[in-house]
């Protein structure tokens, strides 16, 4: 077994990158970051080590796979050439003391890729070696495939093209079943059928070439959902190439792994076209292979949180990001996953249900936002306390601020609630909208002025008519039930009362209305105002009311810009090198 890979100048890999590898290993992180960077630098250099001539040459045409047939151009922002000064492409395997070491610049002459290989176990490259097998995801398969002599069928299938020779693979699994080179009769595959079983249950594969009689690979399948009570078995079977992607992916895996048996198996994204249900049964049949072919690791990559949350130890999970690989420990790599917080900087745990306001005033700040996961808790009842947020801070290493709305509570109730919840002992950032709630922004003349094409005095106006619309008895008692609720639990001392805090925000008017309950009341106006009339058009405004006009909640912008350099400077970010 291989104890670790190192890939160096390899598209979006620069520096020197090492991946410990374990039976499993799971490569996340998003796109761009690197991960399938590693996959194909992997067999890319394998299968150039296996081809090279005796002048340790590849030409394209005997290259059997190549990311990109512009291979000169697969180096890291540089151009590959035959100076000997000049970065090469890098892989190295390692297993134990040992290891082998590949290198790759271009010829001299440009038409193909000059191989340096070092080590003890170069000797294991020879023509025959099944070092690796790639499988890139299918977008599906061709419609038939005739036989295929043997060299071609393996070119085909190391260069990825798994659509296009899978039924080859499957008769491959029968011709060493049966100990014959013809099947004239439909011969099931049990074993492809227990490994694919494990993911869909039920399933069973046969495959058919008569090398008299036939001219195409039949390759048929059957699932449980198609199985027919009291009809033959080839009235309810259907042919390979009407299986969904996902499916045909999962059986291109155990094919692989059944015929060829490499040392290194490397899947890229198998979740892409799986349920997550199904993508936990896929992993599992994963760990499951690892136990029962050890000779064979498999490295892949996924963004699913799903898959990584079944894995078991059998897998080791790695993070990159930005061509590196992060220093973060292996459970914290699973548990940001599992949060749904991988390459995110900062968790902004908010009491609201309905995400649209929060996620259209981070959308003022673009790059921020990106760094941003939104937590809802469904109520300000179940924000977490402080010593909680620590506990998460920790475990995941990421910053964490709470949005609560502030229900007309006073800077100085404010505190109080900071103290009942522990934020302050906990330094936890805290962020309480400057108005009732974040909706309140939105009711603001000046954004209604940009959402409706209207101008400052009839922005004033529509506000004014929106606020003669509420009732102000009920006004008055969303108030004092909104405010007593929020200062339930805390110091009596320290805390206003209801009635001097309506005095306070000047009695009933905008200030002492919940946002949500004055938008809803905006937007009324705004139809009473517009409907029927030569205005009709400025109703389309009310598409855009929930997205900011103006500047909204720049406080918000920097809480969470030094929440985010506070932890940076606890855990120091890698990417920058």
């Amino acid at each position: 077994m291989f104890d670790a890979v190192t890939v160096a100048n390899f598209m979006r890999i620069n520096e020197a990158v090492t991946i410990p590898l374990g039976p499993v290993t799971i490569l996340v992180g998003e796109n761009g970051s690197g991960k399938s960077s590693i996959l194909k630098a992997i067999h890319w250099a394998a299968r150039c080590a296996v081809l090279r001539d005796s002048s340790d040459r590849v030409t394209l045409e005997r290259m059997d796979y190549a990311p990109s047939r512009d291979f000169l151009h697969l180096a890291h922002k540089a151009r590959l050439n035959s100076e000997g000064a000049s970065p090469r492409v890098a892989v190295e395997l390692i297993s134990g003391p040992d290891r082998v070491s590949i290198s790759m610049n271009s010829t001299r002459n440009d038409a193909g890729i000059k191989v340096a290989i070092r080590g003890a176990l170069t000797t294991t490259f020879t023509a025959s070696s099944k070092i690796t097998a790639y499988i890139p995801g299918l977008a599906g398969l061709s419609e038939a495939e005739s036989l295929l002599a043997t060299p071609v069928l393996h070119r085909r299938a190391a260069s990825g093209e798994g659509g296009s020779v899978l039924r080859h693979i499957l008769l491959g699994l029968a011709i060493t079943t049966v100990a014959k080179d013809s099947i004239d009769k439909h011969e099931e595959l049990t074993e492809l059928g227990r490994w694919v079983g494990k993911i869909f249950p039920g399933v069973r594969f046969w495959v058919k070439f008569d090398r008299l009689r036939d001219v195409f690979i039949d390759a048929k399948f059957l699932t449980l959902d198609m199985v027919v009570g009291g009809k033959k078995l080839e009235q309810q079977w259907k042919s390979l190439e009407m299986a969904g992607t996902g499916f045909l992916q999962v059986v291109q895996i155990f094919a692989y792994l059944l015929h060829f048996k490499p040392k290194l198996l490397l899947i890229d994204e198998p979740d892409s076209h799986l349920h997550p249900g199904t993508q936990e049964r896929l992993i599992r049949a994963v760990e499951d292979a690892a136990k029962e072919f050890p000779e064979t690791q498999f490295l892949l990559t996924t963004h699913s949180s799903n898959l990584v949350r079944a894995s078991s130890a059998v897998s080791q999970v790695r993070w990159m990001a930005d061509g590196v690989l992060r220093p973060e420990k292996e459970d914290q790599v699973r548990q940001r996953m599992g949060w749904g917080a991988l390459d995110k900087d900062l968790m902004l745990i908010t009491e609201d249900g309905n995400l649209t306001f929060m996620k259209n005033i981070l959308s003022q700040w673009s790059e921020l936002a990106r760094k941003v996961l939104l937590w809802p808790t469904f109520g300000a009842g179940s924000l977490p306390r402080g010593g909680a947020i620590t506990k998460i801070r920790n475990e995941l290493g990421i910053a964490v601020v709470i949005h609560r709305d502030r229900d007309f509570l006073s800077d100085e109730d404010k505190k109080a609630f900071e103290k009942k919840m522990e934020y302050d002992t906990h330094e936890v950032p805290f962020w309480m909208p400057a108005g009732s709630d974040i909706e309140a922004s939105f009711c603001a003349p000046e954004h209604l002025e940009g959402v409706f094409g209207i101008g400052d005095a009839e922005a004033k106006i529509l506000a004014l008519d929106a606020l003669a619309l509420v009732d102000q008895n009920a006004a008055e008692k969303d108030f004092n039930t909104a405010y007593q609720s929020t200062l339930g639990g805390l110091d009596k001392d320290s805390v206003g009362m209801p009635s001097k805090r309506w005095r306070d925000l000047g009695e009933f008017g905008s200030n002492t209305i919940k946002g949500k309950k004055l938008l809803d009341a905006i937007r009324q106006a705004v139809t009473n105002k517009f409907l029927g009339t030569t205005d009709v058009a400025k109703l389309n405004g009310l598409k855009k009311i929930t997205i900011p006009t103006i500047k909204m909640h720049e406080d918000l912008k920097k809480i969470i810009e030094t929440a985010i350099l506070a932890q940076k400077k606890l855990s120091p970010d890698v990417r920058k090198s």
